[in-house]
């Protein structure tokens, strides 16, 4: 073995030096350890289909480009939320432009009633005027034909992108509340077609509060809440999935590869991560693997400039940081959280078993 003498050990002068170099000797050691981890980790990666359960899609995306890598990358599918956010060269688009798109790409994309609109921007959400009603009133009879399978992402709390004075967008920081009478609106109609309502909400304690005691009064709303659950600590998303049966936690962007959802574009004393470097931090994979139908990865691609990035927090990068995790976890968790979940819970037209 090159570097040791025949009897396996360091030739003496190295071996001496370490000797007199602790720090050194234990910095190898640690950039050894961590070396290996992560090669392991490549080499034993999840390489079943997955189902990418937060998507999102803009009027400047390029469908086929786009379907071509997931392909690529064994992502049979995709739940997409329809931005009709836009700014600069990443145009917005609709419900009814995205369901084309879906049209095109049968069983590969299934589309939410998109909720990131500037109508609910500066609204009174105790006063929902009549623009959201209409709106509302639409997405009912979307789900009433079965054109869309759930409702996303109601964006409640979110943090402005770092860079144009603190805000990119007409809403970028959203200051909202569950407690309120447009909130338990849009419950109301997810409720009415059992439709899952997907919502973005970090997680200020006076909000999982509010939200704890809203879901006691409506215990059939099936709510997810995206970025595990608002980047909470695993014990308190243990203790609100104790008591809410229908409550689920999308993983999506968790992964810590930058994005929001992995501590950017801040994070508070309340916020947890997922994981580090490729390995589940374990309160949280023991979270998951006591609790193994309430969670689903996602990746939260939502941005034009996402898919034309080379370099840096990918879609690819997430997917692989991804099946590095489930690879971590027992083989029918791992299936669960890479589609089986997300199948179920949207109640996509997908077989269980997607590897055919």
């Amino acid at each position: 073995m090159t570097g040791f003498s025949q009897a396996g050990k360091p030739p003496a002068n190295r071996l001496a030096f370490c000797q007199h170099s602790p720090l050194l000797s234990a910095l190898l050691r640690a950039t050894t350890f961590v070396l290996c981890a992560l090669l392991l980790q490549r080499a034993h990666a999840y390489d079943g289909p997955m189902v990418d359960g937060h998507a999102h899609w803009g009027g400047s995306f390029a469908a086929q480009a786009i379907i071509e890598r997931y392909r690529a990358n064994r992502v049979v599918a995709q739940v997409v939320m329809p931005r009709y956010l836009g700014v600069r060269e990443d145009l917005p688009t609709t419900d009814e432009a995205v369901l084309e798109v879906a049209a095109r790409y049968p069983g590969e994309i299934f589309v939410l009633a998109g909720m990131q609109r500037p109508d609910f921007t500066n609204m009174d959400w105790n006063a929902p005027d009549d623009n959201a009603l209409r709106i509302l009133a639409e997405i009912d009879q979307k789900l009433a034909d079965r054109k869309v399978y759930g409702i996303g992402e109601l964006l409640v709390r979110h943090w402005a992108y770092p860079g144009d004075g603190g805000r990119i967008g007409p809403h970028a920081e959203i200051d909202k509340t569950v407690d309120t009478v447009f909130f338990r609106a849009v419950a109301t109609v997810a409720i009415k077609h059992d439709a899952p309502l997907v919502i973005h909400m970090e997680g200020y304690p006076q909000l999982v509060q509010q939200l704890d005691d809203v879901l006691r009064e409506m215990p059939r709303l099936k709510l997810v809440w995206s970025h595990g659950c608002g980047r909470l600590k695993p014990e308190v998303i243990r203790e609100l999935l104790a008591r809410h049966p229908r409550l689920y936690c999308d993983l999506s962007n968790m992964t810590n590869t930058g994005g929001y959802g992995s501590g950017w574009p801040r994070a508070e004393v309340f916020t947890a991560a997922m994981e580090q470097w490729g390995t589940f931090l374990p309160a949280y994979r023991t979270l998951i693997v006591d609790y193994p139908d309430r969670f689903f990865v996602g990746m939260d691609v939502a941005h034009q400039s996402r898919w034309l990035m080379r370099h840096g927090n990918t879609f690819e990068l997430r997917v692989s940081r991804t099946r590095q995790l489930l690879r971590q976890l027992p083989p029918e968790v791992a299936r669960r959280l890479a589609h089986g979940n997300a199948i179920r819970i949207f109640g996509l037209p997908i077989s269980q078993d997607v590897s055919k």
